[in-house]
């Protein structure tokens, strides 16, 4: 048996008095249970207290779904439809482009071993970084070497690109099975942009992480946004504002009060 920490909601505890309360079904039905579970299992360290801000959580799930690994699939499938008829160039398993950094099996298999560790240890937190950190060393690649530059050079340089584009798509493909776990609809919406079928999703595996899948030859599917960016009206209620603390006004000093002169005592009237 399981146990989670407590959350709290802008820093504060929920409750029906501040009327902070989220309500989960709400929040799933405005954003999809993989927004939401990709947010908690990077946020929050399993079994500790965690917090909830609704900007937050659209700004920690679109850099990281949208942005990061989403812009990069979409944008590699559209470069690759447009000059190579939505066809994979090579055979990712021998012809990486040689300046893919991460082409060596030991420092891929370094980040796809450590969500596996993660994972296995309940560690999501972890895993999440490792997913992350991967994605980003694609969209790197692909952003240095400019394919939509090179596609409008030589043939050399047009071949160059199309490695390049294969290249980065068997990255996410990687990415697609690492996310399994925690994004599931995410993931096969993106292996099915690969070019894959609906089985070939439900039948993967942690072991069909290994580097080379793509083959040349192979055909994707036509290039659609797997992930939309979290916008939009709030669906939860904003905090109350902690009360601001009254400035107590002090009063300006009284004036000293002037001593008063001592009284003169009156001479006594003579006697007539």
């Amino acid at each position: 048996v399981f146990g989670h920490g407590f959350l709290t909601k802008d820093g504060l505890k929920m409750g029906k008095s501040l009327g902070n309360v989220i309500d989960p079904q709400a929040l799933v039905g405005a954003y999809g249970a993989d927004a939401v579970r990709f947010f908690f299992m990077k946020e929050t360290i399993f079994g500790q207290d965690g917090d909830f801000s609704e900007q937050r959580f659209r700004d920690i799930v679109n850099a990281a779904l949208a942005n990061n690994l989403g812009n990069m699939l979409n944008r590699s499938l559209n470069l690759l439809a447009k000059n190579c008829d939505g066809a994979i160039t090579l055979d990712t398993s021998k012809d990486v482009a040689e300046d893919f950094h991460l082409r060596d099996a030991e420092e891929l298999w370094e980040k796809v071993a450590e969500a596996a560790a993660a994972y296995e240890s309940l560690a999501f937190v972890d895993a999440m970084e490792a997913i992350i950190e991967l994605c980003s060393a694609g969209n790197l690649y692909i952003t240095a070497k400019e394919p939509w530059a090179l596609f409008k050079g030589s043939d050399e340089e047009k071949q160059e690109a199309a490695a390049v584009i294969s290249t980065v798509l068997e990255l996410v493909r990687v990415a697609a099975i690492m996310l399994i776990p925690v994004t599931p609809t995410l993931s096969q919406k993106m292996y099915l942009q690969l070019g894959f079928s609906e089985e070939q999703y439900k039948a993967l595996s942690w072991a069909d992480t290994e580097w080379g899948v793509l083959k040349k030859g192979h055909t994707t599917s036509a290039p659609v946004p797997v992930f939309s960016r979290l916008e939009g009206d709030f669906v939860t209620e904003p905090s109350p504002e902690a009360p601001a603390a009254k400035e107590k006004v002090k009063k300006a000093p009284k004036a000293p009060k002037k001593p008063k002169a001592p009284k003169v005592p009156k001479e006594p009237t003579p006697a007539q």
